[in-house]
């Protein structure tokens, strides 16, 4: 063979493996590969898109919303394209949405990949922003959540994260329910990561989240925060909780602690402030609140009898220990009625001898104490209690006046409702319907029974004596004009790593109304109040009075004509009539001193909710001149009087009477020349007007009669 010949066969040889090589690269890469190449071709061409529809609403027990969701965008930037004009990007970005440019930067110039930006912009900045076609640039939808009353319930309801995701309270322990399913769309880009036309697809769509309805009542819940804030002004404590359930259900129908937070503004807000709320997660010693169950052990296993003599001389020696009672000579002869009534130590030590460790334990978890509630809400905590085993008389003793032992708020509450309904424990809840998006109902929450503690018998015996204490005990302060309140006061020493803490104490009042036929059960508790007073019959029990004839009355509970503590009958048959519902006009009332706003809007049939207790009216929500129906709160904002060298903004004196419009005048360092009789219908200067202290306000007043 020639060398031309050998050259030839060799190439064509060469030629043939390198084919099989390909072939075999081309098989390897088309059907060996191919399906996971495809996959990632498709991963780099296509990008996935995440949409979530709004999270549910969440209403109050009437159907006012108190948390809702809004349309928004986060947006996004990939930082790694950013290399030659980050600042440049930085402030193009930051200008529309209104940022420190600064802050941008370092965002992009200091991470990598895609950096959040921004969350909650609105449609009109996102669209501005895709105009300046900046690379790198996404924007994902997502719900910006509005927490309609501010702080309202703020330890109830929690708040979501950025990412749309419940954090606290009802928004995470409910957050499947209100979150809803995604949505996913796919799109196709080009290399330069713009969209490429008609590309867009949907591949699953985003379920909208349920709502919630609530058992709280929003104006129930006005009056609990408006205490609340009164406490905290008066006594400063370190934390303080209110509760207002129904005994017969379980049902809470208002719940605040102070200090609170803005769910809208939580991260501005110190952690300790919103991780936790103190009615569900703050361990206490209960202090003589406590007896109450004691009380209902010993009537219920007849180890004492209600006119039972024990003899108090103000100090009960157990197992080598002085234990004393809170009247330093004694109470003397007294009998058991009295020892609940006058809170009396040695009475209360000498019964939980007498129950025994066996039968004190069943009680104590019967009415709920050392177990969570079960209530829906995050982070409960079960309260403490000494292991049986490890039980001492002295243990026994001093549990039996409320120490040794803690409890929570809402467990207190919880037990106290067992007393208020005839011996039944029912578990507390606060989602009372899931409904989907156009009203249907998902899920209707119904009252569950946990046990029977004690005899219908056992209960109403203890709440008539638990009434003697409002009437001639250590509650006198929880009287509520009308109505049949019982209840029991709490002051309790707190405890830390050696012992009792000295002046530092936990006051509490816990009850419930009307005896006969208990609508509300109310707690009121402060921990470490300050300024020299820090009983529960000085602190709490004046919160207690306030909330529950507020709320008795918003219930429409008909006052009982034969209470013991009714002075002023206002009815003379024994159901009050309901009145009928009807639109009222807000009046205007901003400019005016607090109190004669709050007597104005009681006299139009509305009610009225302020954070302090004293100043002018800045602001008011529903605003004047708005038609709502009677017995609407309206939510007063304050603001300081102004200084003497200060001008004045005149106040609206529409329809006020010459007296009214004298008073509110008056308060404020003006001067009224009136003229005429009647409602006021002109003034000079006009409302809103800056005058100084000591101008004259001319106002004419005509009769009703000429106004219609």
């Amino acid at each position: 063979m020639s060398l031309t010949a050998k050259r030839i066969t060799c190439v064509f040889f060469l030629g043939v493996f390198i084919f099989v090589l390909l072939i075999g690269r081309l098989f390897w890469l088309q059907i060996v590969l191919g399906g996971e190449l495809k996959q990632q071709a498709a991963q780099i061409r296509a990008k996935n898109i995440t949409t979530w529809l709004p999270r549910g609403n969440i209403y109050d027990c009437n159907h006012n919303i108190l948390v809702t969701s809004t349309q928004g965008y986060s947006i996004y930037l990939f930082s790694d394209k950013q290399e030659k004009n980050a600042r440049q990007t930085a402030f193009k970005i930051a200008q529309i949405l209104k940022i420190n440019p600064e802050e941008v930067y370092k965002k992009i110039t200091r991470q990598h990949g895609y950096v959040l930006i921004k969350t909650g912009v609105d449609s009109e900045s996102t669209d501005l922003l895709r105009s300046q076609n900046i690379k790198g640039l996404e924007m994902g939808e997502t719900g910006t959540r509005q927490y309609t009353q501010e702080d309202l319930a703020a330890h109830v309801l929690g708040f979501a994260g950025t990412d749309s995701q419940g954090l606290t309270g009802l928004e995470v322990s409910y957050d499947e329910v209100l979150r809803g399913k995604a949505g996913h769309l796919v799109m196709e880009k080009d290399a330069q990561e713009r969209q490429l036309l008609q590309t867009l697809t949907l591949a699953s769509p985003a379920s909208p989240g349920n709502n919630l309805v609530l058992t709280l009542d929003q104006t129930i819940q006005f009056f609990v925060e408006r205490e609340l804030d009164r406490i905290r002004a008066t006594y400063k404590p370190k934390q303080a909780v209110i509760i207002v359930m129904a005994p017969k259900t379980g049902a809470i129908l208002a719940l605040a602690c102070r200090p609170a937070f803005h769910p809208d503004r939580w991260e501005k807000t110190a952690p300790a402030i919103w991780e936790k709320n103190p009615a569900i997660s703050f361990n206490y010693e209960p202090g003589s609140t406590f007896k109450m169950f004691v009380a209902a052990a010993a009537l219920e296993e007849k180890v004492v009898r209600e006119n039972e003599y024990f003899y108090c001389s103000g100090k009960v020696k157990i197992q080598g220990r002085q234990l004393a009672c809170w009247k330093g000579g004694g109470h003397g002869s007294i009998s058991f009625k009295e020892g609940i009534q006058n809170s009396c130590n040695t009475v209360f030590i000498q019964t939980g001898l007498r129950l025994g460790k066996e039968r004190f334990y069943k009680y104590l978890r019967d009415f709920g104490f050392g177990a969570r509630t079960g209530v829906d809400l995050p982070g409960e905590e079960e309260g403490i209690i000494i292991p049986p085993h490890e039980v001492t008389p002295l243990n026994l003793a001093t549990m039996a006046i409320g120490q040794s032992v803690a409890v929570t708020p809402l467990q207190m509450l919880t037990a106290t409702c067992a007393i208020a309904n005839g011996g039944y424990l029912y578990q507390p809840y606060i989602v009372q319907a899931i409904e989907k998006p156009n009203g249907e109902k998902v899920k209707v929450a119904k009252p569950k029974l946990i046990r029977r503690v004690t005899s219908p018998a056992t209960a109403r015996q203890l709440a008539e004596s638990l009434e003697n204490v409002v009437l001639e005990g250590t509650g006198k302060s929880a009287f509520v004009e009308g109505y049949r309140v019982a209840g029991k006061t709490g002051t309790a020493q707190v405890s830390g790593p050696k012992g009792y803490l000295p002046g530092k104490y936990v006051a509490s009042f816990a009850g419930f109304a009307p005896v006969s036929d208990p609508k509300i059960a109310v707690l009121v508790l402060l921990d470490e109040p300050k300024g020299g007073a820090y009983h529960g019959g000085e602190v709490a029990a004046p919160a207690f009075s306030n909330v529950v004839r507020d709320t008795l009355r918003k219930l429409k509970v008909p006052e009982e004509l034969n209470a013991q503590n009714l002075i002023t009958p206002r009815a003379t048959q024994g159901q009050a009539a309901e009145p009928p519902a009807k639109k009222i006009v807000v009046p205007n009332v901003i400019g005016f001193p607090l109190a004669e706003a709050q007597n104005i809007i009681r006299e139009r049939g509305l009610h009225s909710w302020a954070a302090g207790r004293e100043g002018l009216v800045a602001g008011q929500k529903p605003a004047a001149g708005n038609q709502v129906l009677n017995g609407t709160v309206i939510n007063l904002e304050t603001g300081p009087f102004p200084a003497f060298s200060e001008k004045i903004s005149v106040p609206d004196l529409t329809g006020l009477a010459v007296k009214q419009a004298g008073i509110v005048l008056e308060k404020l360092g003006l001067y009224l020349e009136p003229k005429g009789w009647g409602l006021a219908v002109k003034q000079y200067p006009g409302p809103g007007t800056k005058v100084v202290k000591g101008t004259i306000i001319k106002v004419e007043f005509k009769p009703l009669n000429s106004l219609n």
